[in-house]
């Protein structure tokens, strides 16, 4: 089987520190299937410029497809091959937040574009059960597979237990300034809990002269409790969930839910709002609160008894586990091609 794997120039060259999720994705799955088969790295999209632009879309159009059994597209871009021979073409769907939500949504004409490639193509793969719901409401008809990303290895080692010094911790590990993230929302829930002892720190990246960081800064700066801590290192990041007694993680909605699932292979409970969209398979043993935050003894209590059951539901979301999973994809499209 030969299979090629498209995706932007920065998902596969970038400095892996600088990727978005769907960057770190590309890696994961360029290095699991490239020990198991014959997998070729296309990094076609460049979106520098406007020139750049069209001319990935002139590239993608044109380039020589026939020697392959699966074209995969990583992420949706606007991608409209002229096929020859017996290649059949899957797209890997994350969410729909670009037809959502402000921050992540590219022009009218461009979101058109973005959702023809997605639907115009042979299967899809989808990250969770939740977006396997959002694209059968679009009127997708053909397969559609449902494939799990998954964690580093680093995430399954034994949790080392910090020393605490009589206080309790809280963290959030994502993006500050962003609106689907809710991390005001967060932080007015949190500033109910009348304890002093209790921190909350926020992990991640953020544009300063953003109006909702400035908001979060504000409450900084109103409650110390509040701590601002920059971007999480990723050499660090196992270490930083170690030093939490909770994830609480605000977000309105998850395509997956990737931080949830790291915490929880520490033996950290995710703390969500009841209302946040987050596929049944990250959350099911999550924390759900409304505009109160739980008490910290019932915190606390829930760690000691969920913390294996915590592990081992993480454990299944493998990237191990992801990679077998494409691979059985990948020949199940190929043989019933051929029938």
């Amino acid at each position: 089987m030969r299979v090629l794997l498209i995706a932007g120039k920065d998902d596969f060259n970038e400095d892996v520190s600088k990727v978005t999720g769907i960057g770190r994705y590309v890696r994961e799955v360029y290095e699991g299937l490239k020990k198991q088969i014959d997998v070729e790295a296309y990094p076609l999209f460049d979106y520098s410029s406007i020139f750049s632009s069209v001319n990935s879309m002139i590239k993608g159009i044109f380039h020589d497809y026939s020697g392959y059994d699966i074209i995969h597209l990583l992420s949706p871009k606007p991608f409209f091959p002229l096929r020859k021979g017996k290649a059949k073409w899957i797209t890997t769907v994350h969410d729909l937040f670009f037809l959502k939500y402000k921050e992540s949504k590219p022009s009218p004409f461009m979101q058109k574009i973005y959702l023809k490639s997605m639907l115009s193509s042979d299967a899809l793969i989808v990250v969770s059960s939740l977006i396997k719901e959002d694209v059968e409401k679009l009127g997708y008809k053909k397969k559609i597979f449902v494939v799990n990303p998954g964690i580093g290895e680093e995430f399954f080692t034994t949790p080392k237990k910090p020393e605490k010094k009589g206080e309790i911790k809280i963290g959030y590990i994502g993006r500050l300034d962003s609106q689907r993230k809710d991390l005001l929302r967060g932080i007015k829930v949190f500033r109910k809990i009348k304890e002093k002892n209790v921190i909350f720190e926020l992990w991640g990246n953020y544009n300063p002269d953003s109006e909702i960081f400035k908001k979060i800064k504000k409450e900084s700066e109103e409650d110390p409790r509040i701590r601002i801590m920059g971007p999480a290192p990723d050499e660090k990041l196992v270490e930083i969930y170690d030093s939490f007694d909770a994830f609480f993680f605000p977000t309105k909605e998850e395509g997956f839910g990737l931080p949830i699932v790291e915490a929880q292979a520490r033996g950290v409970p995710g703390i969500v709002f009841s209302d946040a969209r987050i596929p049944k398979e990250v959350c099911e043993y999550c924390i759900k609160v409304d505009e109160e935050f739980p008490s910290l003894d019932y915190v606390k209590s829930f760690k000691e008894k969920y913390y294996d059951r915590l592990r081992n539901n993480a454990i299944k979301l493998s990237w191990e586990n992801s990679i077998k999973n494409l691979l059985n994809i990948y020949n199940n499209i190929k043989y019933y091609s051929k029938l």
